[in-house]
């Protein structure tokens, strides 16, 4: 299953949890998140994360131009898109090339006709809870509802994950089921994650 660790921004933080082994790391390039890793210097980012870390840019109604740059500059290996993003939105960023993973926020049930509008131009989806803001809100969502799920494209679980959910996680057996998203719960201060908890996690893995 993969891990991906997401809300990162400090340098040290940084080289400390790629050294844990996450799969993924996510930078949240939104100026109105507590996470927000806008003001993140590429070259350092290259010194204090491990290369084989691929690496996930997160964004909230962004432009096309900031997408296309940041990916560039930063070496994006995934464009995650977490805001109200169209379908040919989403095309036009498939058809240059880039990774995506669409984030749908879901409570009581799965937006089942919009995610097959959104399958043949996503790499996976990523289901997270429904909440005024843009993620990191620690609340799950009821993981029964990911029974209706049924395309093709495999997707991340997040919303709230902790260290005691990954057995109940484990048992969910969705063969759509690539991996978790994990956040606020995993952290010191917002953007500063908890290194022992992540090991923690990373051995339950």
């Amino acid at each position: 299953m993969l891990l991906k660790v997401c809300g990162m921004r400090q340098l040290d933080n940084i080289r400390a949890i790629s050294k844990v082994g996450p799969d993924w790391m996510g930078f949240i390039f939104y100026s109105k998140s507590k996470r927000s890793a806008c003001d993140l210097d590429p070259d350092q980012l290259n010194a204090y994360l491990d290369k084989n870390v691929k690496r996930v840019g997160v964004f909230v109604n962004a432009t096309m131009a900031e997408i296309t740059k940041r990916a560039k500059v930063f070496a994006l290996d995934f464009i995650q898109l977490h805001g109200d993003e169209t379908v040919d939105f989403v095309q036009t960023l498939s058809d240059q090339g880039l990774r995506v993973i669409k984030v749908f926020r879901v409570s009581k049930s799965l937006p089942v006709e919009e995610i097959r509008a959104f399958e043949p131009f996503v790499n996976f989806f990523l289901f997270d809870t429904q909440t005024p803001n843009y993620g990191g809100s620690g609340q799950k969502f009821d993981w029964q509802i990911l029974k209706e799920y049924d395309s093709d494209v495999p997707f991340l679980l997040s919303g709230g994950l902790q260290l005691e959910d990954i057995e109940d996680i484990q048992h969910l057996k969705h063969s759509k089921l690539a991996g978790i998203d994990i956040n606020s719960r995993f952290e010191t201060s917002p953007g500063l994650k908890d290194i022992n908890k992540v090991k923690a996690l990373k051995e339950l893995l």
